[in-house]
């Protein structure tokens, strides 16, 4: 039998050419995103000079010009417009990619990253050491913030969101509950009289809706956008304001005024993407905040 073929200089010339493109898609995506070279270059770890060269060889591969200059930024052609849709969804995917690949040779014991707003933070806080239990004693790491962070690019493994989940390919999401809020005031504060605190008009018109009939044109002496600083605030000044029934229920120093109204309450969906589903940690918490919500659904509700 002879020997087998060797790889061809003209294959080998295939492969650097394809890796080739592939890197100045990623310029070409880069400059389409941000609108200009600087930008471009500071995301990508690359001098402006790099990125204005590797963008003209690209246009001169294509035999095709993907922007024209404007004031102060780069603006795609007709062309270029429709070829940085594809860029921006190869770049998906290759963080697709890179998510699947992380979280397939993340180790059993590597911690489970659940991300959730502060009030949730704070209710799962109160459960953390039953969820990493039932993970088989695996590291919980909660991340409290309003930002959206993407499951599936692997920036956490699980998300508790007050929004319907994402409809694109992997997500998987199931409503858990509802999370509601209702009035309260400290016992030793008349709320005829106490300075009223709203929220921030870009978190919740619903629930800045209610407090302002409610308030029948008394004014707002502050707003605060987070719904557990909005607790600790009437605990600590003595106002009235809408806080979390779980939290504020269960503080005897303050008085609930009204049973929570239906209009603000937030259903509660629980996120995972399949990237993150291929850990068995990742499922046995899943499960336990799924068993954790249906529990304390009293609670969430307001009716405890």
């Amino acid at each position: 039998m002879g020997e087998p073929a060797a790889t061809t200089p003209r294959r080998d010339a295939q492969i650097s050419t394809q890796a080739s493109l592939w890197a100045d898609i990623e310029i070409f995506h880069a400059i389409a995103t941000s609108g200009g070279l600087a930008l471009a270059a500071a995301a990508l770890g690359l001098s402006e000079t790099t990125v204005a060269r590797r963008l003209k060889a690209f246009e001169a591969r294509l035999g095709l010009p993907l922007f024209r200059r404007g004031a102060n930024r780069l603006i795609p052609t007709g062309i270029g417009l429709s070829l940085a849709a594809d860029a921006a969804a190869a770049a998906e995917a290759v963080a697709r990619f890179e998510a699947r690949a992380t979280s397939a040779r993340a180790r059993d014991d590597a911690p489970v990253r659940i991300t959730a707003t502060t009030s949730i933070s704070l209710f799962l806080t109160q459960h953390a050491t039953r969820l990493s239990a039932a993970a088989g004693g695996v590291e919980i790491v909660i991340l409290s913030t309003r930002e959206r962070l993407d499951l599936a690019q692997g920036e956490a493994e699980i998300a508790v969101r007050m929004r319907r989940p994402p409809e694109g390919s992997g997500y998987f999401g199931q409503k858990v509950g509802k999370l509601a809020q209702a009035f309260y005031v400290r016992r030793d504060s008349d709320p005829a009289t106490a300075p009223i605190i709203s929220v921030s008009r870009d978190v919740s018109s619903r629930i800045e809706q209610h407090i302002l009939a409610w308030a029948a044109g008394r004014p707002i002496a502050a707003r605060v956008g987070d719904s557990a600083a909005r607790y600790e605030s009437i605990r600590s000044s003595g106002a009235v304001s809408m806080a979390p029934c779980f939290l504020a229920d269960a503080d005897a120093t303050l008085l609930r005024l009204e049973e929570p109204p239906e209009a603000t309450a937030d259903e509660i969906f629980l996120v995972s993407h399949e990237s993150g589903r291929q850990r068995p940690a990742v499922l046995a918490v899943l499960e336990a905040l799924r068993k954790l919500f249906r529990e304390h659904r009293g609670r969430l509700e307001g009716r405890s």
